[in-house]
C-alpha cells in the first residue's frame, strides 16, 4: 500500500490552537519538599524568549514513494505553523537522509528493516518553516551510507539550518538575545566516529561544562531508549531494543544535569514519555514522533504526541514550560488536540514512574478525562 496515500492539506486548527493551555506546569511531589521545584510561570513579558522543540521527523519517504507531489510539502507542518511562528528558536530530530542517492545500506523489503530517504528539497522546506537546528544524531541518519549522510550535512548547511549529533559538535545560537547551546546525540556504538554517544557520558558532561562556561542556556537532545507500545513504560537501567544496548536514559539524563545542563529533551520510543523536574531542571524523557509519513508508527500509543515549548527571560532562567498536545490521523502529520490527551499521558506516566523522581504535571482538560481513562485502558500496555 502507498503510504502517502491519505496524505492531504490539514485542517485549519487555529482555535484550537489558542486553545492550548498557558497554565503554568506544576511538580508532582515525589521528592523531599527540600529540593528545587521547576519554576513557576509569570506572566508574558517583554524580552521572552520562546523555545520550541518536537521530535521524530520523517518526511515522505521517497525511497518507499517516490516522485512525492510538491503541493504536499505545505501539508506536513501547515496545522502547526502558528505555534512555530511565534517561536525564537525551533528544533527538531531529522530521521533519516536529505538525498537523492539510492543504495541503502539496510533492507527494507525485510520487514524488520526501515531505510528513511527524503527529498533534498525538504532542506529549504524545513528552514522556511522555522527550523534552526536538527539533530541527525539517530539510527537512521546513516541509512544511505556516507554518501546520503554528506548529502544530509550540505543539503542543511545550503539550506542554513544547524546540525547537531556529530561528534564533538556544540551549537550556540542567539534567540533574541540569549544564547542557547545545543547538543545531540544517540545510542548507536557502530555510529560512534560520526555522533556522540550516551555512552560518552562523561565527554558528554565536559562539553556541557564549556556550554556552560560561555554562559548559554544549554539544551541535550538524545536519540535513544527503547521503542514501541511498551516504552511508555521505562526504569533507570539500560533499555534493550533489538538486540541493541539504547542507553540508560534515566542516569544519562540526570547526569547531563548534574554537569550543568538546563534542559534535556529525548526522542527515539516514538511515544511519550513523563517530564521529570530534576533539581530544578526539566527532563523530557521523549517527545514521540512529530511527522510520521512514509514509514513511523501512528497506531496504539503513537497516536499522540506533543510540542515542548519553553519560555526564558533575557537572564535565561527557565519562565514557563508547557507541552502542547498533538494528535495523528491517516495522513501522519502533526494535528492541535484540543482532547489533550497527551497532557493526560505524560501525567499518567509521571505518576506511575517506575523510578523515583519529581515529575511534572501538565494542566490537562478536565472534560476529556474519562475519554482519555476509556482510551488508556484499551489502548497501554501493561507495565513491564
Amino acid at each position: 500500500m502507498n503510504p502517502l496515500k491519505f496524505l492531504k492539506p490539514a485542517v485549519s486548527m487555529l482555535s484550537l490552537i489558542a486553545g492550548f493551555s498557558s497554565c503554568p506546569s506544576v511538580a508532582q511531589d515525589k521528592t523531599p519538599a527540600t529540593e528545587a521545584i521547576c519554576p513557576v510561570s509569570a506572566e508574558s513579558r517583554v524580552g521572552d524568549v520562546r523555545i520550541t522543540l518536537v521530535g521524530d521527523i520523517v518526511l515522505g519517504n521517497s525511497f518507499i514513494v517516490n516522485d512525492i507531489p510538491k503541493n504536499w510539502d505545505d501539508t506536513y507542518f501547515s496545522a502547526v505553523r502558528p505555534i512555530f511562528k511565534r517561536s525564537n528558536l525551533l528544533i527538531g530530530n531529522l530521521e533519516g537522509a536529505l538525498t537523492d542517492f539510492d543504495k541503502t545500506r539496510k533492507n527494507p523489503g525485510s520487514g524488520k528493516q526501515f531505510a528513511f530517504k527524503m527529498p533534498p528539497r525538504y532542506g529549504k522546506l524545513l528552514a522556511n518553516e522555522g527550523f534552526a537546528v536538527l539533530n541527525v544524531a539517530n539510527n537512521h541518519a546513516n541509512d544511505f551510507g556516507e554518501k546520503g549522510f554528506a548529502d544530509t550535512l550540505e543539503t542543511l548547511k545550503e539550506a542554513g539550518i544547524a546540525v547537531v549529533g556529530t561528534h564533538g559538535k556544540t551549537h550556540v545560537a542567539n534567540a533574541s538575545g540569549v544564547k542557547v547551546a545545543v547538543i545531540g546525540l544517540t545510542y548507536s556504538p557502530e555510529q560512534g566516529r560520526l555522533f556522540n554517544s550516551i555512552f560518552d557520558t562523561e565527554g558528554l558532561a565536559a562539553q556541557v561544562r564549556r556550554a556552560k562556561a560561555e554562559g548559554a542556556y544549554t539544551i541535550v537532545t538524545y536519540h535513544a531508549g527503547a521503542e514501541g507500545a511498551a516504552a511508555i513504560w521505562h526504569s533507570d537501567r539500560e533499555e534493550m531494543f533489538m538486540g541493541e544496548n539504547r542507553g540508560n536514559t534515566v542516569a544519562f539524563s540526570r547526569a547531563m544535569i548534574d554537569a550543568g545542563a538546563d534542559l534535556v529533551v529525548g526522542h527515539g520510543p516514538h511515544v511519550l514519555r513523563p517530564v521529570e523536574c530534576y533539581k530544578g531542571r526539566p527532563i523530557a524523557y521523549s517527545l514521540g514522533n512529530f511527522v510520521a509519513v512514509g514509514g513511523l508508527s501512528i497506531k496504539q500509543m503513537a497516536a499522540v504526541s506533543a510540542i515542548l515549548e519553553v519560555t526564558l527571560g533575557q537572564d535565561g532562567a527557565l519562565r514557563k514550560l508547557e507541552m502542547l498536545p498533538v494528535r495523528f490521523e491517516e495522513s501522519k502529520v502533526p494535528l492541535p488536540d484540543a482532547r489533550g490527551f497527551a497532557l493526560h499521558l505524560i501525567n499518567r506516566l509521571g505518576k506511575n514512574a517506575r523510578y523515583p523522581g519529581k515529575f511534572v504535571e501538565f494542566p490537562a482538560p478536565a472534560e476529556s478525562r474519562s475519554a482519555f481513562d476509556a482510551w488508556f485502558a484499551e489502548t497501554a500496555p501493561a507495565p513491564r
